[in-house]
């Protein structure tokens, strides 16, 4: 069995819990289809599941379902570094929007959140950390601009980010004119809910500050790049205080 389909079977195995935990009871043909694989491999990632000490019993609804047992305590939650990330972003804006009358030790969620995970997935999450920044909340000329990020153009962003890989994006600019840029995007600063990637930028040879929202665009290249100091961009944060997630 090759690394990818291994990895792939693990997220599977990893979302199917997830499912079972979150909903009733669910249909087995339905999951099979949603995860686009044979009922007869969902059977077979059920059978692991239990093997695992999940108790999933069988449900006498349509179709083949399955359930877990209802008496069966969920545990402890398992999280993917990504989900990790959004959670820990999600306690700093609260933090710093001074909103946190339902999290009061946020410190400590933050600190539970990271134990959760070996060291060298922690060593990623601080690097991952250490390259984003909470600001204040977004001015209302700000806001009566701002539009939503496609999904397509996130997902891109996100992983051009996350490996630290260059990539080419067509930008809108405030006044409407739209360039083409190659941009290394080094950190990501959000004022809620608007986001910006402080960037090197080909174009211009220098440092530049762009608003998701505002890009059209993108094509993730093959080059990779190598991180440049918080200090390189701190002119172009003047007047905006912002902390780490």
């Amino acid at each position: 069995m090759s690394r990818t389909t291994t990895l792939n079977r693990l997220e599977r195995l990893e979302l199917l819990t997830s499912r079972l935990k979150a909903s009733g009871p669910i249909v087995l043909s339905d999951i099979a289809d949603e995860f686009g694989i044979s009922l007869r491999s969902i059977g077979r990632d059920i059978q692991v599941l239990r093997e695992r000490g999940v108790p999933i019993e069988a449900d006498r609804g349509r179709g083949g379902g399955v359930r877990l047992n209802p008496d069966w305590g969920v545990g402890r939650i398992t999280l993917t570094q990504q989900e990790a990330i959004n959670l820990l972003i999600g306690v700093a804006v609260t933090e710093k929007m001074g909103s946190s009358i339902l999290m009061q030790d946020t410190s400590s969620i933050q600190r539970k959140v990271t134990a959760s995970f070996s060291r060298d997935n922690q060593r990623k999450i601080k690097h991952l950390r250490d390259r984003i920044r909470i600001g204040s909340a977004s001015s209302i000329e700000v806001l009566s601009s701002f539009g939503s990020v496609p999904k397509a153009i996130n997902d891109g962003l996100q992983e051009s980010f996350i490996l630290m890989r260059r990539a080419i994006i067509e930008y809108r600019s405030g006044d409407r004119k739209i360039t083409r840029r190659l941009i290394e995007p080094h950190y990501l600063v959000l004022n809620f809910p608007v986001w910006y990637m402080l960037c090197w930028d080909d174009l211009r040879t220098d440092t530049r500050t762009f608003r998701l929202d505002r890009i059209r665009s993108l094509a993730i290249c093959s080059e990779t790049f190598k991180l440049l100091p918080y200090s390189d961009f701190e002119e172009s944060m003047k007047g905006n205080e912002v902390v780490s997630p």
